[in-house]
């Protein structure tokens, strides 16, 4: 991970360390929070001084805020302006509060990304979308976006790759360099959120011909699962019944939109090919089938060209050893009053510490 000097400067400027600086981008970045023991591992040190002497000045210059939990564990929250100007990530909404869910996500991410540093990363939107559009050649339309309406006025902004989970270039000296995708799963009860990602990405997936997909979760028991809904969902491809059945769903969503009957049966096969086919390439195409501008035959030879080989590999990961901060004895994870005499200071401006 290469960091602009310039960023790591500004943050030397506020009064840390090399060390500190870079940990401090990182953490800004990709994540927001972070745990005592991350730092430690980040630096490779035992608790004393020297993570002390960090936290107390994030603390003490209110450049973070940290949250105690029922276990005694606490979660450190980077949220000054001042810091993420420094950075020049003044947009990012990692410095907001956010709930447990978000949290325990990001604290995941932060692990990956730190088990991860010699690769590069695209860090925020601003590099994620000039990336794909001009060197991947990926048309605009196909990015994950999202559509943010404003509460004073009718304005509507589009915002592109908002989960933010991390996306970079695998660097390796035996293999070429390979672009690589992620989702971070919390430990949720279900894969709903997993497959709601992959449609979302199914597009711009499956617009690049060679790429891996890697599932980060806590916990092992979707493993396979999610490995099969990527190979669904992703790597599915049209075959001789599925041009029949995309030529189904274009004439009964016309009868529906039209206002025309449909069997429930049919209703029933309409609901389940919106989601087979909800690319916006096919999109495009039913809009363009629909007013006429391209016949049946035109269908087969775009599909044709859509369904090109497509290599995507997927690996399923095992992280968030941060987690332990919500369950373990703060004992356990290096939390001793000796190193957090500033804690009575802290309560005083922290909003999300407990109150005495």
């Amino acid at each position: 991970m290469n960091i602009p000097s310039e960023r790591l400067n500004n943050l030397v400027r506020l009064g840390y360390t090399p060390e500190e600086a870079r940990f401090l981008y990182i953490v800004a970045t990709h994540s927001g929070y972070f745990t005592h023991r991350q730092f430690l591992e980040f630096s490779g040190t035992k608790p004393g001084k020297h993570s002390q002497k960090f936290l107390a000045k994030l603390l003490t210059e209110k450049h973070a805020t940290y949250h105690t939990y029922q276990s005694g564990g606490r979660v450190y929250h980077v949220f000054s302006r001042t810091v993420f100007k420094a950075i020049d990530r003044e947009d990012l909404r990692t410095r907001r509060r956010h709930e447990l869910d978000y949290i325990q996500t990001r604290l995941i991410t932060l692990d990956f990304v730190l088990s991860n540093l010699e690769h590069e990363y695209l860090e925020t939107e601003a590099e994620k979308v000039p990336f794909f559009e001009n060197i991947m050649k990926v048309n605009g339309d196909l990015l994950p976006a999202k559509v943010y309406a404003s509460k004073i006025s009718a304005s509507r902004t589009t915002r592109y790759f908002v989960d933010r989970f991390p996306i970079f270039v695998r660097n390796s000296p035996s293999v070429s360099p390979l672009l690589t995708f992620t989702f971070v799963d919390p430990g949720s009860a279900t894969l709903k959120a997993f497959c709601t990602h992959l449609q979302t990405y199914r597009a711009l997936l499956r617009s690049i011909p060679q790429f891996e997909f890697i599932y980060v979760a806590p916990l092992d028991r979707f493993f396979k699962a999610a490995e099969a809904e990527f190979s669904r969902i992703v790597l599915g491809r049209f075959t001789g019944t599925s041009y029949q059945e995309l030529f189904k769903y274009f004439r009964l969503r016309k009868a529906w939109e039209s206002g025309e009957r449909v069997a429930a049966a049919e209703v029933v096969f309409l609901n389940s090919a919106r989601r087979q086919f909800s690319d916006k390439t096919v999109e495009t195409l039913y809009q363009k089938w629909v007013q006429g501008a391209v016949n049946d035959q035109e269908v087969c030879a775009s599909q044709a060209i859509a369904t090109r080989e497509i290599s995507g590999t997927f690996w399923a990961q095992k992280c968030g050893d941060s987690l332990a901060v919500f369950s373990r004895p703060s004992k356990d994870l290096g939390e001793r009053p000796a190193e957090i005499r500033w804690e009575r200071l802290s309560r005083a401006f922290s909003p999300e510490a407990p109150q005495p």
